[in-house]
């Protein structure tokens, strides 16, 4: 499904989809602005954060029951690449609540109280996470990957924290979250009514100039082995990834069914040796983790400690039958129905395919361009090519993996003995 595309009074773009039967809108604006344009550790996401912290006409508590009385809510959805402000409701309430969502986003109050629970927030969050293991198995295979000085890699500290400004808040917002940087998302039932709110609300937002592309390091130390000790855990998790993964590259389509047979559904290699024949853990899965300007192709399990060794022999082996014999006729074929189902799903009706262009804003990609090439690779990429992308994607070596757990030290594994707390200052 086509999406519609023109620019409102100030020249903001919007992408709409339309088609929609039941009278609902979406409307999300995407600004260039996340951790990739920041100039400052934690700059983007507190700005975003903040902006749902109450404007100059209405405080905090004032503005979230102004959106309750009408069943909806601002939601600031968690993005890497973008700043975003999001708002679902149902059509005859979009003239009382769009207004307020501009509102929001011109005048947000960034008040002294409101940066303090912002920090208080925050800080409560770092002190949860070091008591969860699977947060940190996350912050330390994702630092490993791309590097702490990376915005796809570096973690949050009480430091960061400590040497945010609200300051700092105030001139972000003014740089990079105007309708200058920015494009604005539409789904649902579009009316010449809706066209004409949506003119008059984010069609008046002040404008600037767009953030310019960053230029981020490439550049990767050599993978290792990581380990960290939890002699009274019951169980050892296992992260390992690399860096590399471009959802722009022709690749991407060879690589989502590669994924996908290797760990990427539950008939998938690894499922099947590891968890359904020999019974090692409950569940192992690959992912491809992508963003605008990178991304990781992974594994991830957690398993009992005494498994710990048979599980990462079996991972290399069935890394090693992709690299050096081609995937089965019939083993294929299950692959290509489910992922032909799977994207028939993913595209039913207007908001499936409103998510896939909203995607496509988010992480800078053509969506007509990726469906393309997703199609032409479930339909006819060939076991050699897939063997060509293992070899590619997949060769020994790359991978950095972290262990932590029960289970005992791993030979060659570098062990960390003391984790860097978030609440370090």
């Amino acid at each position: 499904m086509p999406a519609r595309h023109w620019t409102l009074a100030n020249g903001l773009p919007v992408v709409a989809i339309g088609g929609v039967e039941a009278p609902v809108l979406r409307v999300e604006i995407i600004w260039d602005a996340g951790r990739p344009f920041e100039g400052k550790r934690l700059q983007a996401g507190a700005t975003a954060d903040m902006m749902m912290e109450g404007t100059i006409q209405r405080p905090a508590a004032e503005l979230e029951a102004y959106f309750e009385q009408y069943g909806t809510n601002l939601s600031q959805p968690d993005m890497m690449d973008t700043g975003n402000l999001s708002l679902s409701t149902i059509l005859r309430h979009a003239p009382n609540v769009l207004p307020v969502m501009a509102e929001a986003i011109a005048e947000p109050a960034f008040t002294e109280a409101s940066f303090a629970r912002f920090q208080k927030r925050r800080r409560q969050r770092l002190r949860e996470g070091m008591s969860d293991n699977d947060t940190l198995a996350f912050r330390l295979i994702t630092e490993s990957i791309f590097g702490s000085p990376h915005p796809y890699g570096y973690n949050g500290y009480t430091a960061d924290y400590n040497h945010l400004k609200l300051s700092d808040v105030k001139q972000y917002h003014r740089s990079h979250f105007h309708a200058g940087n920015a494009t604005l998302f539409v789904a649902g039932q579009l009316t010449t009514e809706v066209e004409k709110l949506l003119d008059a609300t984010f069609g008046q937002l002040p404008v600037g100039q767009r953030a310019k592309v960053p230029v981020l390091s490439s550049k990767s130390s050599a993978p290792e082995v990581l380990q960290v000790l939890r002699p009274r855990a019951q169980q050892t998790m296992i992260r390992r990834g690399r860096r590399g993964i471009r959802i722009q590259e022709e690749d991407y389509g060879g690589l989502v069914v590669l994924d996908t047979i290797f760990g990427g559904y539950f008939s998938s290699r690894l499922m099947r040796n590891i968890r359904e024949e020999k019974g090692f853990t409950y569940g192992i899965e690959s992912d491809l983790d992508t963003y605008r300007f990178d991304g990781s192709f992974g594994v991830q399990a957690d398993v009992a400690n005494e498994n710990l060794a048979d599980v990462r022999r079996e991972i290399d082996i069935e890394i090693d039958k992709l690299l050096q014999t081609p995937v089965p006729g019939p083993e294929l074929d299950m692959v290509r129905a489910y992922l032909a189902g799977s994207l028939s799903m993913e595209l039913d009706g207007p908001f499936g395919h409103g998510y896939r262009h909203r995607s496509a804003i988010v992480k800078g990609y053509d969506p007509v361009l990726l469906l393309g090439r997703l199609d032409d690779a479930v339909r006819s990429i060939t076991p050699v090519e897939l063997q060509d992308l293992a070899q590619k994607y997949l060769s020994p070596g790359d991978d950095w993996e972290v262990i932590l757990g029960g289970a005992p030290q791993v030979e060659g594994a570098r062990v960390i003995t003391k984790l860097k707390s978030p609440l370090d200052q």
